[in-house]
């Protein structure tokens, strides 16, 4: 092997070179719960306390429960209470599963939940997830971008705004765009987050200190690589981004949902799981994260 071709083999599976990374992943565990058909977790919310979960599947089904950590407060498993398969606007379980395609959650202010789902692109609200959800309409996608490229990173704001971002856009010069809507149909755009290399936005939340913080993912055929980065916002407004982290090749699953909360010393912490797309060649994992400022 000629040495260049050796360095740049070296460079690939190595982990990214940041001097300090502001994200570090401080807990980890693999998922596997006695409980039918479970899998496929791509949006996630975590309570205040960082003790009880809300997740959804790509199957369409709302899992709650308890995080369980150590005296320390680290991460060491998860206990699912409920399971709840949900219902799309006709009151049913379509077929085939694209058309339950669920990936982003946030939960608004008012205790409703909403969801942004993809092969048929909406956002469905639910006051009661056992019930029938509201409909909300999606930014129009780029014009070229597949059926599963959808709007996968979903968060709301402190003020309740609704906030989007697509997994792909026109070509790969293009930044991706940050939708914002506050209460209706019309979605602006107001920022453009910077396309890394393969890097797509899957996940997204707002930290208690009102910043948007972005998961995105790479995948290169046989390992999966997760990004996190920060969208700074004054006055409501976004200014800026910055890098928090960058996992190696293979160091994680496929990372998908994201939810920041506030432990009690006053550090952040970032929770992510990921989606094993039913796929007995990956694992549900949940990663935390811990933000050193």
């Amino acid at each position: 092997m000629r040495k260049s071709l050796a360095v740049a083999v070296a460079l690939l599976f190595a982990a990214p070179l940041y001097a300090t990374p502001l994200a570090v992943p401080v807990s980890e565990f693999e998922w596997s719960p006695d409980v039918e058909d479970f899998g496929g977790l791509s949006g996630l919310e975590v309570d205040k306390d960082g003790l009880g979960f809300t997740a959804v599947s790509d199957d369409g089904v709302l899992y709650s429960g308890t995080l369980l950590r150590d005296g320390a407060g680290d991460l060491i498993g998860a206990d699912i209470e409920r399971s709840q398969p949900l219902l799309i606007e006709d009151d049913t379980r379509p077929d085939p599963k694209r058309f339950r395609d669920m990936e982003g959650l946030a939960l608004l202010s008012d205790g409703q939940l909403a969801i942004s789902a993809e092969s048929r692109p909406r956002i469905l609200i639910y006051s009661d997830v056992s019930g029938t959800p509201l409909r909300r309409e999606l930014p129009k996608r780029a014009k070229r971008a597949p059926s599963n490229i959808g709007f996968e990173a979903f968060a709301v704001s402190q003020g309740g705004a609704l906030f989007l971002i697509p997994e792909g856009t026109n070509n790969i010069r293009t930044p991706f765009p940050i939708f914002r809507s506050s209460g209706n149909d019309v979605w602006t755009r107001i920022y453009g987050l910077p396309r890394v290399g393969g890097f797509r936005p899957v996940g997204a939340d707002f930290g208690p200190d009102g910043h948007l913080y972005v998961l995105t993912r790479s995948f290169i055929g046989f390992a999966f690589q997760t990004r996190i980065d920060r969208v700074i916002f004054v006055d409501g407004e976004p200014i800026r981004h910055q890098h928090l982290f960058t996992s190696s090749l293979g160091q994680f699953d496929n990372l998908e949902g994201l939810a920041v909360w506030q432990g009690a010393t006053g550090s952040l912490r970032l929770l992510a799981v990921s989606d094993d797309n039913f796929s007995r060649f990956q694992r549900t994992m949940m990663v935390e994260f811990l933000l050193q400022e």
